[in-house]
């Protein structure tokens, strides 16, 4: 699915709303940056070679919200060019579009939803950070149709059930699109004012399409939250599933997802969450889903002039292939300081310390120092450093980049 047709789609379906709800409901936002950035490896190889790269990204946003509707969008487009033609130039789409309906009222609802962002090839890479470079992704556009049901059975109980579909496209040769088909039925119900537990069973189909791969899933869901004090809960949850491979030869082996999380507020500015658990997350290289695993503890503080996360997390990736698990630790921080009313820094540092025989290491840091020179006018300048590196003779690199930007948002 590309995604010219998606905005084309959405713009249409947008501009004459705002004539209707112009000073009302409607709330519309256009921006453009424009950066200056010198990277010394923009291939990230062990050969490096440095360039400029001019970076201009134009966006808008819009928002509609009145009695039934809601509608959020945003959009942005970025424009890579390498002075030196070190790397072929880019262009990249980023997306984020969503529609609540209630069509008819405390009863039947509607909600669409597409988004086309980056994403890592090798899913055991986690989420594409902001202010990475897109060596070793590819774009996912995904489209999203689910129209439900919400039955009051009870004073404090509610019957949700409808059905969902989901398309998901990747640029990138290689990678796999799929389709997907969900039918569902989830029983919510308020014990107390802090205590809820749920229950539901769910269907899903998965069909990649361009090739084999097919299977269904069956599963129960089981689950409960209960808050035991302000800005403190623990929820847990447990999802049997089975699953039918269609393919002949493929695993029969079953897996059960799960959630075990607990948070903690130590004070209103303070708060501290860990959590285990196992989901099937989507393989853009596979016609089938990896099996995650993920231990986690995290502890945010806000303060009076920013604020900070400090984590945690052990990943474990299951595989079929003979190279066995991915398996690695996470130490994480980021955050932001306001230095001034007009002038912050901000961070994000993580490293990756897998486990594997070859004990691999990657590193990633970005920080800017961030200057707002009037309400609609901001520039920033940040700097972002890479490495990543084998015991074994394999694609060692590191990478340095400077950036100067300027920002208009109305």
């Amino acid at each position: 699915m590309s995604i010219i047709p998606v905005v084309l789609l959405v713009l249409g379906l947008l501009f004459p709303w705002a004539g209707a709800a112009e000073g009302a409901d409607f709330v519309f936002k256009p921006r453009i940056s424009t950066s200056m950035e010198y990277n010394d490896n923009v291939t990230e190889t062990q050969n490096p070679e440095g360039d400029y790269v001019w970076i201009v990204k134009p966006g808008l946003s819009a928002t509609y919200e009145h009695s039934r509707v809601l509608f959020d969008f945003s959009y942005d487009f970025e424009n890579k060019k390498y002075l030196d033609q070190k790397k072929g130039d880019e262009q990249n789409n980023f997306l984020s579009a969503l529609g609540n309906f209630e069509a008819i009222k405390d009863l039947f609802f509607i909600d669409v939803s597409d988004s086309y962002k980056q994403v890592y090839q090798n899913v055991t890479r986690g989420d594409v950070e902001e202010g990475d470079t897109s060596i070793g992704t590819t774009d996912q556009n995904t489209f999203s149709f689910r129209p439900y049901f919400v039955f009051p059975l009870q004073a404090r109980t509610n019957l949700t059930t409808g059905a969902s579909f989901q398309d998901i496209w990747y640029s990138e040769e290689g990678s796999v699109d799929k389709r997907l088909y969900d039918l569902y039925a989830d029983v919510n119900h308020e014990l107390t004012d802090r205590w809820t537990i749920t229950g539901g069973v769910g269907f899903q189909k998965q069909e990649p399409r361009w090739e084999d791969g097919e299977f269904e899933r069956y599963n129960l869901n089981l689950g409960t939250t209960y808050s035991y004090a302000e800005g403190s809960s623990i929820e847990v949850s447990i999802k049997p599933t089975y699953t039918d491979y269609k393919e002949e030869g493929t695993s029969d082996k079953q897996y059960t997802p799960y959630t075990i999380a607990i948070t903690h507020a130590f004070s209103p500015t303070i708060v501290g969450k860990m959590s285990s658990a196992m989901n099937f997350t989507e393989d853009p290289e596979s016609s089938d889903t990896r099996n995650q695993f993920v231990q986690q503890a995290s502890l945010t503080g806000a303060y009076e002039r920013g604020n900070i996360t400090a984590a945690v997390a052990y990943y474990d990736y299951e595989t079929t292939d003979s190279g066995g698990n991915t398996t690695y630790w996470r130490p994480s921080i980021r955050g932001t300081h306001s230095l001034t009313e007009r002038m912050s820094f901000n961070y994000n540092t993580y490293m990756n310390l897998y486990t594997n025989p070859d004990c691999e290491k990657t590193i990633f840091s970005l920080v800017s120092l961030s200057y707002s020179m009037s309400e609609s006018l901001s520039s920033s300048l940040s700097y972002r450093y890479k490495m990543h590196d084998e015991q074994t003779d394999g694609n060692d690199y590191r990478s340095n980049s400077v950036a100067l930007t300027l920002t208009w948002q109305r």
